[in-house]
């Protein structure tokens, strides 16, 4: 007999936290300044051990390095360090890559780029060599220059069809102007094209060295002989005479309430981001602002419930804390009907200051931090994914042992905490809106007087002045 299908009045409570168990990192400095930090991460019964190795290396500059005529150079260099070597092509590489069931990567952001290769033990020295040979002797050969640049700039334009990509690049211009953080990481059409090999080539050369570097080696690996391999293959690399480059300054624009309108009359739907600038990842409010940030977030949070679950207006709705080695952004996202737009972005401030004049009940933050504990579980249940952790720790001079801690943290936080940030935070909030202006615009001007309109023809990010305040 069929039973009855019984419909829940409610979710069940979250379960009580569960500690996981985290390696304990050990690390050495090598005579050439070379940081090295070696982590053991077995499986136990070892019978049941996956044997696998990663090695991460860290280079402490990324796109806040580059000039504005030099936007993308990072992110350009990073992309060509796996396509070529004094003695491989890219081809070859990627066969050896294979030949060893490895996986090598590179990305880099505006802090830093990040080279990684994981292996199997019993070949992982082998991987490792070839790790290094990658790092330290790339040849970025003029046709493989010329490919990656010319894919970049088409996914470049890929980025600009999309509303939603295009008003976080937007966003970077208006909080950040022409501080370091303000162009985009992957540059622009015009940036790229005026960028060449000898530029790749001098980049490598000034930031790429020991002494700006971190090295982590993690897994199926004794902390001595991590040590032992990196002094292996890496003691030899000779830091230049010339000392690095001093960072530029680093100056966001003060907070200021404002919105910038691109009309992009295509769009089938508006972006809409609300946001400003936030705080840097060694913030002693950085734990309220994760939590802060969950209650704004997913599909429980409360942007999610009052743009689509109360409204209709979106198919969601969120908020992102994006904390760097200096203050990065906080940004809250939809995507709705142009017709929708007053309503949604009048939706979104009521909620963010909604949380800044009330404290959210303490049964809220039981369930909001459950998510985060458990995206960061998650993130650690690998190697790589231990290794990615500690690699942020290091890239922003904090210490080892908050891997462990992280968590505590985030428990520690209490209703007052989060109305404190959400105070601190949401007050002089730019709005950045991409889509059809002709339907949306004039309505948004006149509740927003500080508002500007840009078409799509006449942006151009690679410019500090693309978004200027109305005066």
């Amino acid at each position: 007999m069929t039973q009855p299908i019984t419909t829940l009045e409610k979710p069940p409570s979250p379960g009580a936290p569960h500690r996981a168990e985290l390696p304990l990192p050990v690390e050495r400095t090598l005579a050439n300044g070379l940081r090295v930090i070696a982590f053991p991460q077995r499986s136990a019964p070892k019978a049941y051990a996956v044997p696998i190795i990663v090695a991460q290396l860290i280079v402490r500059s990324g796109a806040s390095a580059e000039s504005e005529a030099e936007a993308g150079l990072a992110t350009l260099t990073t992309s060509l360090i796996t396509q070529g070597t004094a003695t491989r092509s890219a081809v070859e590489i990627a066969q050896a890559v294979d030949g060893l069931g490895a996986r090598l990567d590179a990305a880099s952001g505006y802090d830093a780029a990040t080279v990684s290769i994981t292996a199997l033990t019993h070949v992982f020295p082998d991987a490792f060599a070839l790790f290094d040979e990658v790092v330290r002797h790339p040849s970025f050969p003029q046709a493989e220059v010329e490919r990656v640049r010319a894919k970049a700039i088409g996914d470049l334009a890929l980025s600009y069809s999309s509303p939603s990509a295009l008003a976080r690049f937007v966003a970077q211009r208006v909080a950040f102007a022409s501080a370091p953080y303000g162009h985009p990481v992957a540059g622009t059409a015009e940036t790229l094209a005026a960028l060449d090999r000898d530029g790749i080539v001098a980049f490598h050369a000034r930031f790429f060295r020991p002494d700006n570097a971190t090295l982590i080696i993690g897994g199926d690996c004794a902390p001595e002989d991590a040590f032992a391999l990196a002094e292996k293959q890496f003691g030899g690399w000779r830091a230049p005479a010339e000392p690095l480059p001093v960072p530029a300054p680093f100056t966001a624009p003060p907070p200021r309430s404002r919105v910038v309108i691109v009309d992009k009359p295509d769009a089938g739907r508006t972006a809409i981001l609300a946001g400003r600038v936030g705080i840097s990842r060694r913030a002693k409010t950085y734990a309220a602002g994760v939590v802060a940030t969950a209650v704004l977030s997913g599909y429980s949070g409360r942007l999610n419930q009052e743009v689509r679950v109360k409204r209709g207006l979106s198919y969601g709705a969120g908020a992102q804390l994006i904390a760097r080695r200096e203050p990065g952004l906080f940004l809250a996202s939809t995507l709705v009907d142009h017709t929708k737009v007053e309503e949604a972005v009048t939706v979104v401030l009521d909620t963010l200051r909604g949380l800044a004049a009330t404290p959210p009940e303490a049964q809220e933050l039981v369930t909001r931090k459950a998510t985060i504990s458990g995206g960061f579980s998650r993130s650690i249940e690998t190697i790589d994914g231990i290794a990615g952790v500690l690699g942020e720790l290091a890239l922003y001079g904090m210490e080892l042992t908050e891997l462990g801690e992280y968590l505590p943290e985030i428990e520690a936080v209490d209703p007052a905490m989060v109305q404190q940030f959400a105070a601190a935070t949401f007050d002089e909030l730019f709005i950045v809106l991409v889509g059809d202006a002709q339907v949306f615009g004039a309505t948004i001007a006149a509740a927003h007087p500080n508002t500007s309109i840009i078409p799509l023809d006449q942006l151009d990010l690679g410019q500090p002045t693309a978004v200027k305040a109305p005066e």
